[in-house]
Formats: structure tokens, sequence, C-alpha cells
């Protein structure tokens, strides 16, 4: 395709995008192109433009502006003037010369063609704007049941400078601790579960020291914050082990009892005492 072609398709579309009443930042009342053909109370341009006629509308002369001989027909060069109120064309200007197309719209522009830009990005793209707005945060913790049953548990973050018992939380079961705070929604912090000293800190499953946690408050009216506990680093798993109730012996606990037994030995005989042991018998041996 020739750079010439390809500038008057270019301008064609454009024109033609120009003349879409959706574009329109008014009332049309003035366009200006080349003929196609007049039929059925419509009057077509090239660009694919059809617009509808008055009942009688007025022909003219393009220069002067005088009545005209020339009848609209394909080819001639025309300039339609718009009615804004019945948007009807009522004066076409004819001419044989070559018109350069041309659109005019009324000053005043239509509110649901009208655009303008907006500085605020969709809420799906971007997310909920935070306020800052109190949100009650409730942090609970389950633990593992080689817990004592008497430990403090606490809440150690990066805002309080790592302190180990920055949030005590209060034992809610056997095995669940909880606390409710405070905070403005976007307030973010890392923070792990200790017994309140770094020599007892939470692991993982894999009993290693996972990364800390991230924590952000949402804009929301309250939230919760879930941590599981799988063991302590303090834990010592290869510790003798007291005996539990039902407890049995297993290769890592093969002595659940205390020596002698669940019951103690007895210490009184029998009544009659113990009865006489008969003496070995003599197998082989001949009758006296």
């Amino acid at each position: 395709m020739t750079m010439r072609p390809l500038a008057v398709l270019l301008a064609s579309i454009a024109l033609a995008a120009l003349a879409l009443p959706s574009l329109a930042q008014g009332e049309l009342v003035r366009f200006t192109g080349q003929l196609l053909d007049v039929r059925n109370g419509y009057v077509y341009f090239t660009t694919g433009d059809a617009f509808k006629l008055a009942d009688t509308p007025r022909i003219a002369d393009y220069d002067t502006g005088k009545p005209t001989t020339l009848k609209p027909r394909a080819k001639l060069f025309a300039r339609a003037l718009f009615d804004p109120a019945t948007k009807q064309v009522v004066e076409l200007d004819l001419t044989a010369r070559h018109l350069a197309p041309d659109v005019a719209y009324a000053a005043v522009a239509q509110p649901l063609a009208a655009t303008r830009p907006t500085t605020e990005r969709a809420p799906e793209i971007v997310g909920v704007k935070l306020t800052g707005k109190e949100v009650a945060v409730a942090f609970l913790v389950t633990v593992p049941p080689t817990t004592p049953l008497n430990a403090s548990v606490y809440i150690s973050t990066d805002v309080s400078g790592w302190n180990p018992q920055a949030i005590k939380l209060d034992r809610i079961d056997g095995n669940r601790y909880r606390a409710v705070r405070r905070f403005a929604s976007g307030t973010k912090f890392a923070y792990r579960v200790t017994r309140g000293s770094w020599n007892s800190v939470a692991v993982g499953n894999d009993g290693l020291q996972a990364p800390a946690l991230e924590y952000v408050t949402k804009e929301v009216d309250a939230q919760e914050a879930r941590t599981d506990v799988f063991a302590w680093t303090d834990d010592r798993g290869n510790a003798p082990q007291g005996a539990q109730p039902g407890a049995v012996p297993t290769p890592y606990n093969p002595n659940p009892f205390q020596p002698g037994g669940i019951f103690p030995a007895p210490h009184a005989s029998p009544p009659g005492g113990f009865p006489t042991p008969r003496p070995p018998s003599q197998p082989n041996q001949p009758p006296h």
C-alpha cells in the first residue's frame, strides 16, 4: 500500500469517528464532504455517514449561499447544515469544487457524550482505600501439647525492637492463647511467637525457625490473626517422659511406669501359710 492511499484511508477513518454521535462533544451543526447519494429522505456521504433530511431542505450554492440549479447527486461536494432541535439537515450547500472534510458541533456539550479524565484508579486494580480507621484485632495462637500448663505466651514484633514479651496473650483453653489489640487500618509489622524469651521461640513442623510472620490491618471492622506453633526451641524430644494415664511401652518410652509395677508387692502371707513344697519325683526308680 502506497503512502497516499494510506493517508486517505486514515483521514476517512478519523472523519468517520468524528461524525459518530457517541463521540460528539455537542450537537452536530455542520458536516462537509463528498455526496454519495440522496434518497428516501436521507443524504449519504462517501465517508459512510448518513443524515436525515428535513421535509423541505433548502438547496443553495456553497460559495454564494443563493439558490442553485445544481441537484444533489453523487460526486458533488456539499455542506450539510443541521437544526440542533430536530437533528435533521435543513440546508445543503452544493458545489462541484473539491471541499475538505469538515465537522462542527454546538458549543454546549452533551452530558452523556462528554468524557472527563479521572485521578482515582479502579478499586479492583489498586485494592480498597485505607482510611486509618480503628480495627479490633484478635491474635489467636495454638500451642503444642508439650507446652507447660503454667506457660506464658507472647507476641514479639519488629516495631517493639523484637521485645520477646511485647504482647502477652491470655490462655483460653488447653492449647490456645488469645489477645485483642486495636490498630489503625494499614498498620503493618512482622511478628514471632515466644514463651517470654528467645530461648523458647516457636518453630515449624520441620523443627526450624521460619521467617517472621507478616501482619497487615485491613479496612474492616474486626480482624483475626491465627498462628499454629508446632514446637518450641527448648523442647527436648529425648527427655524421659513421666507416666501418663494409658501409657504403654514404646521404643521412645520403654519403661512408662515406676519400678515395682503398678501395684506394690504383697507383704502378708496367705491364711495357713504357704504350702510345703513337695520333693521332686524320682522317675525310672524301681518300687520298694
